[in-house]
């Protein structure tokens, strides 16, 4: 673990020229869970199945460790899903958690995925990342789980926050209640068909559902059910806590795992390490290497053996240029955020 927390370095965005409107984004449809696994399975992939025997071979000696995995070549998937619910103020307000600072400088949620997203894109191998949003309201419904950005994945970390800006531009209504169901059950699904098709090719692969949210959850105990039925994918669930809200009511997250069922989530408090970016990679990362090599343990996967890749292998991010975002904004009750014109009320999901 010393070495993940040691390896975050200080970022920023600098300056560039305005992005154009983007079209509304695109519901995210929420997969059935599997009858006989809890796991959520995609349609357009094969059922993973649990217990399967491994492909790689055995452990030279003694238990497997995470680093045996990153170093055979596991590869660590990020998602992240941000909260885009009223109660995080009117981001066209300094000071409100969504606020896009004109000179580029970061908000507390791109902070907080600028920390811990670069830090796990290190293991990521095609550096695309899946980007979702909830608690936003389009066509007078409220949606739990969207996809942000036009495309269905983006190119690094830089991408992330550019889908994340590019929400705002997007006619959203910023609404609620607090749902997290619908943005787990879907990143579990694409949590095991990433591992179904990486195991079909002799490879491990392992997701990292990054939640950042303002609040608690609306609703406790669907919330500790869902993560029970996703708790065998190969997945790990970090929330972090955006702000100075009360998070102590989210302490029922630890107690999810006491009834028998593997312990797949954590939350931390953005707040309690926000002047140190070693401090929150360290908090965000504590029960990864353990829950990683918890899962695949329990399926009888051994670490492949070591990859070396070389120099020319490893991915450098050009740094990401500041995107321009005109907001207007109503004032009945919502935060209705503008597009510009591009909001088409009438399209359908």
């Amino acid at each position: 673990m010393e070495d993940l927390s040691t390896q975050v370095a200080g970022m920023s965005l600098t300056g560039g020229a305005s992005a154009p409107p983007l079209p509304m984004p695109v519901p995210v449809p929420v997969p059935a869970p599997a009858s006989s696994t809890g796991a959520y399975v995609p349609g357009s992939a094969p059922a993973y199945v649990p217990g399967a025997p491994a492909s790689a071979p055995p452990a030279a000696s003694g238990s497997p460790t995470f680093v045996d995995y990153i170093s055979g070549g596991c590869q660590l998937n990020l998602c992240v899903a941000v909260d885009f619910t009223g109660s995080n103020g009117d981001p066209r307000k300094p000071g409100t958690l969504h606020y896009i600072h004109p000179d580029g400088s970061l908000n507390d949620y791109e902070k907080a995925i600028q920390a811990i997203g670069r830090i796990l894109a290190k293991y990521d191998y095609d550096q695309k990342f899946p980007v979702l949003g909830f608690g936003a309201k389009y066509g007078g419904i409220v949606r739990h789980c969207f996809q942000a950005g036009a495309t269905a994945e983006v190119d690094g970390v830089d991408g992330i926050i550019q889908a994340y800006r590019s929400v705002f531009r997007t006619g959203l209504i910023m609404s609620g209640p607090t749902v997290f169901t619908e943005v787990m059950q879907t990143a579990a699904a694409h949590a095991v068909s990433s591992q179904e098709e990486a195991k079909r090719n002799g490879k491990q692969a392992y997701t990292v559902l990054l939640i950042l949210t303002d609040g608690a959850v609306s609703d406790f105990h669907a919330t500790a059910e869902c993560l029970k039925q996703i708790s065998d994918s190969p997945m790990s669930v970090v929330i972090v806590g955006v702000g100075a809200a009360d998070f102590s009511a989210m302490q029922f997250l630890d107690d999810c795992a006491s009834h028998g069922t593997p312990d797949i989530a954590q939350f931390v408090e953005f707040n309690r390490h926000r002047h140190d970016r070693l401090a929150l990679t360290a908090a965000t990362l504590d029960e990864i290497p353990d829950q990683l090599v918890g899962y695949f343990t329990r399926k009888g996967i051994n670490p492949a053996r070591a990859v070396h890749l070389d120099e020319e292998e490893v991915v450098v991010e050009p740094e990401e240029e500041e995107i321009d975002l005109s907001l207007a904004f109503g004032n009945d009750g919502e935060i209705n955020v503008a597009s510009s014109g591009h909001y088409n009320s009438s399209m359908n999901f």
